[in-house]
């Protein structure tokens, strides 16, 4: 028994849809084009993309900060710190839920070179530094171990500062 085809279809057509309203962030947009050109497309999955990629040259859409902000509203929480690159396929972010918990999320695209991945590193850890002083809070001396929640924004944002120190070894 064959198994079904994968079609692209469906998450075009959504993307279109939130493409239209200006809600369709450059992370979204690339995950999208990975898709689409990474198989072989059917007749109705091409004209989907050509119709996409219409509706982004005419409607400006939001950024991924934007993207994740309204996200994290929408469930009660906040964004306390996040940084998107244009350039690669890389995000660090630091959030806070509705019930006062704080989580990290982080990636380094594979696909840049290794002194691509050391600089961004280190840009996203002097913003993390400037927003921590800022916040008042301090670098933990012990590792902090990854979590899914982290009680406090210290334990969450030293763990994602000791992260940043080993860029090499980020895969997402």
């Amino acid at each position: 028994m064959r198994e079904p085809r994968y079609s692209i279809l469906a998450d075009i057509r959504d993307a279109i849809e939130r493409a239209k309203r200006g809600k369709l962030a450059l992370y979204w947009q690339r995950a999208i084009q990975r898709e689409y050109h990474c198989k072989k497309v059917a007749p109705a999955e091409q004209q989907a993309y050509e119709q996409l990629q219409s509706v982004l040259s005419e409607v400006p859409q939001w950024s991924d900060e934007e993207e994740l902000r309204s996200g994290m509203e929408e469930i009660g929480g906040g964004v306390r710190f996040c940084h998107f690159w244009t350039d690669h396929d890389s995000m660090v972010q630091l959030t806070e839920d509705c019930n006062g918990k704080y989580s990290t999320a982080y990636v380094l695209d594979t696909e840049t070179t290794p002194d691509v991945r050391k600089a961004a590193a280190l840009q996203a850890q002097k913003e993390l530094a400037d927003c921590m002083q800022a916040w008042g809070v301090s670098l933990l001396d012990a590792p902090v171990p990854e979590q899914m929640k982290y009680a406090s924004l210290a334990e969450a944002a030293s763990h994602l500062m000791q992260v940043l120190n080993n860029p090499e070894h980020i895969t997402g």
